[in-house]
C-alpha cells in the first residue's frame, strides 16, 4: 500500500493520477472530509489525517509500505505555519512510518532546502529532510526547481501579474537562474523512486533540461499570451515592504515573502537525476505554458481574496 500525504496539493493530485493509471491505487491522506468526492475520483482511497496531528496518523499509517510525503506549505495562516507543517509535519511523518514498518519515504521538496538558510520555505523543508535522513527509516529526498503545468502556482501568478498594462514587474535583476520541470516529470520520478535501487537513501536533484533566469521565464509567458509590457525592474528590498503587507491582508497572497526572498536566489542543480536516474526527457518550459491562457486578472484577483484557485 503507498500512502500520499499532502493529497489534496498540486504534485500530489498529478502523482495519485499517474498511481491510478498504473493500476495501483493509492491511499490519500487528507485534512477534511470534504476532499474526499475529488480523491475518489483521482483514483485513490482517501482517509483523514493531518501532519501536524500525530495521533491522527496511527489509522492512516497501518499496512502501509511506501509513503510519497507532499504536505507542505509555503505561508504561515494561524496554526498552518511552515514550521509546523513542513519540519514538524515531516518529523510526525517519519515517526508514524518508523512505527508502522513502513520500507521507504520518497519526498518532494524545494532545490537547496536546507535547515541552515534564511529562507523560511527552504529552512523548514531542510529541517524536514533531514529528520529523516537520520532517521533510520530508509528514504529518497527529492529537490525539484520551479515546477510548472496546469494548476501551478508560480507560473500562473506571473500570468496574471503580465494581464496587468503597461507595466511587467521584475524583481530584482531579473537573472536568477532557475531549471523549472514539469509537474508530469515531478510525478513521474516520485514513482520511479519507489522501491527503485538507485534512489534509495538517496538524495537526488530533480530539474528540467534548461537553465533559465527569471526574467527569461518572464519573457515566454509574455511570448506566449503576445502581450507587450514595460518591463521594470524593482529592487527586491522595496517589493518586499508591498508583498509583506499584501500577505497580512489578502488571505493568498499572489507572492508570498518567502518566495519573493527565494527569487533572488540561484536554483539549478548540480547534478541533474531526471534523466540520468529515472530516465525521463524533460519537458521544456515554453512549449509547456499555454495553460496560461486561460489565466485572467480576474482570477489572479480571487484566489488572492481566497475565492478561487489555480486548479
Amino acid at each position: 500500500m503507498i500512502l500520499v500525504t499532502g493529497a489534496n496539493g498540486y504534485v500530489a493530485q498529478h502523482i495519485i493520477q499517474q498511481l491510478a493509471g498504473a493500476g495501483q491505487t493509492a491511499r490519500a491522506l487528507v485534512r477534511s472530509e470534504t476532499h474526499f468526492a475529488k480523491i475518489r475520483q483521482l483514483g485513490a482511497t482517501p482517509v483523514k489525517g493531518d501532519v501536524t496531528d500525530a495521533k491522527s496518523l496511527i489509522a492512516a499509517f497501518e499496512g502501509v509500505d511506501h509513503v510519497i510525503h507532499l504536505a507542505a506549505v509555503n505561508r504561515d495562516r494561524g496554526t498552518s505555519t511552515m514550521q509546523a507543517v513542513n519540519a514538524h509535519g515531516a518529523m510526525n511523518v517519519v515517526d508514524a512510518a518508523r512505527q508502522a514498518g513502513v520500507k521507504q519515504i520518497v519526498t518532494v521538496v524545494g532545490l537547496g532546502a536546507d535547515a541552515d538558510k534564511p529562507y523560511p520555505l527552504a529552512k523548514t523543508q531542510g529541517a524536514g529532510a533531514a529528520y529523516l535522513m537520520g532517521s533510520g527509516v530508509p528514504y529518497t529526498v527529492l529537490e525539484a526547481s520551479v515546477i510548472f503545468g496546469e494548476g501551478d502556482e508560480f507560473i500562473n501568478t506571473l500570468a496574471g501579474l503580465a494581464r496587468i498594462p503597461p507595466f511587467m514587474v521584475v524583481p530584482g535583476d531579473g537573472k536568477s537562474k532557475f531549471q523549472p520541470i514539469a509537474v508530469q516529470d515531478v510525478a513521474a520520478c516520485a514513482i520511479r523512486s519507489l522501491g527503485n535501487p538507485a534512489a534509495l537513501n538517496k538524495r537526488l536533484q530533480i530539474c528540467g533540461s534548461q537553465v533559465l533566469t527569471l526574467e527569461t521565464i518572464i519573457d515566454a509567458i509574455l511570448a506566449e499570451l503576445k502581450l507587450k509590457r514595460i518591463k521594470v525592474h524593482t529592487p527586491v528590498g522595496l517589493l518586499r515592504i508591498a508583498v509583506n503587507l499584501m500577505d497580512k491582508l489578502l488571505p493568498k497572497a499572489p507572492i508570498t515573502p518567502s518566495l519573493l526572498a527565494q527569487l533572488g536566489v540561484d536554483n539549478v542543480a548540480t547534478a541533474n537525476a531526471t534523466e540520468a536516474v529515472f530516465g525521463l526527457k524533460p519537458g521544456v518550459l515554453a512549449e509547456g505554458i499555454s495553460y496560461v491562457h486561460g489565466m485572467k486578472l480576474s482570477t489572479l484577483i480571487k484566489r488572492s481574496f481566497g475565492s478561487a484557485d489555480y486548479r
